[in-house]
């Protein structure tokens, strides 16, 4: 018998939360082969999308392009099988997949603009916005030049940005592109520190904007401002995909020799050259070029007998290393420009050859922490331990130097893994994560977060230790990874006896509340964590799922209410009705009125602390009363409950 919707959906979701590399992508297409073979096929959508999307992240484009064509076929032919949530990754992916093709030198320019106008007559079919596809056009004609380069960068300057298919940083990013082509530099470093300024992210988010950003400090002899970017530079790559920052890797490593600090920019070199290898053609040339440059400024400041292990040199010389790197390039500039048929990769090589040192070295030295007030924070809670790693990190905490903190909890969590401290370890990660999230890293925390659930739940934590990390983490959920969350956080987890029984409490749950055993420190405890939890998940559910998700949060919601007013948490209990108010109006649930009254009067009773809360949700259940016809219901419970909340 095959498994259920909700058991392959989960399956698929653990894929998902795996690091990118050979293992997730292996276990990615087993998920597509044991459905297509057992169902069932309602996840076959999902199934696929999680197979591209391992591919493309570890370098394999062209294997990518398989299973996004069967997807594309199965959308033609089952629409029926594809909710808002495959929908949205199934478009999502259309750009990675028309990208990379773009970016592949031997893929003819007429195939290339077949599938840009398939996307776009895609795009226009579904009703989702043009800006995604005009990005693609614009990547198109950024990487082979002509007169199409303006009106085309003009038109997609005017798409407004869709909130399912755009990513406003990746859209900075690629303002900033065009604007670096044109020799616009005071133009790119405005859109560059603004956005960085206002924290967009994704998946390589800000960390290419600010390798970006610090080349051209480079450019324009900012080297005080440089000095003091490198840092959050050097956090941000650590922290994002490697193999979707390669360019940026190539960037920082042109810094650093430009400005002569040997060191720092040879010790990048191991990194670059792992990318490079699942690296595309366009992706590797970008790099190479900034390793051209890089290499040559490094030999201008006398560093090029400089002793470097590379295996794809005889001498290992950092001046051998240049001719290797300069010939790389030279062959993939001329695939392109044959391609293409013009002389734009030719030019820009150039530029990199001709491309000068710095004005003078920098010293970079290795940062200390900051003194800073304590942080106003939740802080995940671990046990108490002796690590002297984990002590130093508790004190960059302490003092605010959250970079700091999360290289430390990082070292601390391998330490304690590899002693087999499993829990420990596990804390560790998730203390890295919250630090990660303090710096606004999205992905990072993310990541760690990831490493956290797995140590965690190997050691056989409990669902009560556990959910203050999911509620943790829960307010940085973002489309792209809330269904890892929903699923993770949902999963089981060892619960505490019923005392004088041999069931679990969570199979006795509902008959507990009108027992006198409520008072049981451990049940409390028990079914206070497991509402937090819930409660955490509706949410997530409710900002980022589609209807059905947002239905299993309304159903969450409901139930975290009245567990929260059964334990006495009427603050809480409030806002959960309030959220289960809002899903009951967004799905047109029967329950609105008992929804809304239950957050009202919870509010209410919570006193003014909660006034302004109970004001907003008042105003909204009065508009839905004064939309169904029953205006005089929503001014007499507006004045009733305005006059009682005074």
């Amino acid at each position: 018998m095959g498994r259920s919707v909700p058991e392959a959906t989960i399956a698929i979701g653990r894929v998902r939360s795996m690091p990118f590399g050979r293992s997730r992508a292996e276990a990615a297409a087993r998920q597509v082969r044991m459905i297509e073979a057992e169902g069932p096929v309602e996840v076959l959508a999902y199934a696929l999308e999680s197979l591209v999307e391992a591919l493309t992240w570890m370098g394999e484009s062209e294997k990518a392009l398989r299973p996004f064509v069967q997807l594309l076929r199965w959308w033609d032919s089952h629409p029926e099988h594809f909710d808002t949530g495959d929908q949205n990754i199934l478009f999502w992916e259309f750009g990675w997949i028309v990208n990379d093709l773009a970016r592949t030198p031997t893929v003819p320019v007429a195939r290339v603009e077949a599938i840009l106008n398939d996307m776009e007559r895609r795009f226009a079919l579904a009703n989702r916005g043009m800006e995604r596809v005009w990005a693609s056009r614009l990547e198109w004609e950024l990487l082979r030049g002509g007169p199409n380069l303006e009106p085309t960068f003009t038109t997609w300057l005017t798409m407004p940005i869709d909130e399912e298919d755009s990513c406003p940083a990746c859209h900075k990013e690629s303002h900033t592109d065009y604007l670096l082509e044109i020799g616009d530099l005071a133009g790119a470093v405005a859109i560059l520190e603004s956005a960085i300024g206002a924290q967009m992210s994704c998946s390589r988010q800000p960390a290419a904007m600010l390798a970006t950003l610090a080349w051209c400090y480079v450019e324009l002899d900012r080297l005080d401002d440089l000095e003091k970017l490198i840092p959050q530079v050097v956090a941000e790559l650590r922290a994002a995909t490697s193999m979707s920052v390669t360019k940026a890797y190539g960037r920082l490593f042109e810094v650093y020799a430009r400005v002569g600090a040997p060191t720092q920019a040879l010790g990048l070199l191991d990194k670059i050259v792992d990318s490079l290898a699942t690296a595309t053609p366009w992706s590797r040339l970008e790099t190479l070029r900034h390793l051209v440059t890089g290499t040559r400024a490094l030999i201008a400041w006398g560093f090029g007998d400089h002793e470097i292990a590379a295996e794809e040199v005889e001498q290992k010389t950092v001046t051998a290393y240049r001719s290797y790197v300069d010939a790389q390039a030279e062959e993939l500039t001329a695939a392109f420009d044959n391609r293409s048929g013009s002389t734009i990769q030719a030019e820009r090589l150039a530029r990199a050859r001709r491309a000068e040192v710095a004005k003078q070295k920098i010293e970079f030295q290795v940062n200390q922490p900051k003194a800073a007030p304590e942080p106003v924070v939740v802080k995940t809670q671990a046990p108490s331990r002796t690590n002297s790693t984990h002590e130093r990190a508790e004190a960059a905490y302490r003092a605010g130097d959250h970079r700091a903190a999360i290289d430390l909890y990082q070292m601390a969590a391998n330490e304690a893994q590899a002693d087999g401290r499993l829990m420990e370890a596990g804390w560790c990660w998730a203390e890295a994560a919250r630090n990660s999230q303090e710096e606004g890293q999205a992905q990072a925390a993310t990541r760690d977060y990831l490493q956290a659930h797995a140590l965690l739940k190997a050691s056989g934590i409990s669902l009560e230790e556990i959910s203050t990390m999911f509620i943790a983490w829960a307010p940085t959920v973002q489309a792209w990874n809330y269904r890892v969350f929903a699923d993770l956080a949902l999963q089981d987890y060892p619960t505490p006896a019923r005392p004088g029984v041999d069931d679990k409490i969570e199979e006795v749950l509902p008959a507990v509340f009108s027992a006198a055993m409520i008072g049981s420190p451990l049940l409390r405890r028990y079914v206070l964590a497991r509402a937090e939890l819930r409660d955490a998940v509706a949410r997530v559910l409710a900002t980022w799922g589609d209807d059905d998700e947002a239905r299993s949060g309304l159903e969450m919601a409901e139930e975290s209410a009245s567990r929260f007013l059964t334990l006495g948490r009427t603050d809480a209990a409030a806002h959960a009705w309030w959220l289960a108010g809002k899903l009951s109006l967004k799905l047109g649930d029967d329950n609105v009125d008992s929804n809304y009254t239950m957050a009202l009067q919870g509010f209410l009773s919570t006193g003014h602390r909660n006034r302004r809360y109970g004001l907003e949700a008042a105003g909204e259940y009065a508009s839905y009363l004064t939309e169904h016809g029953r205006s005089d219901e929503a001014q007499a419970m507006l004045a009733a409950w305005a006059e009682k909340g005074e």
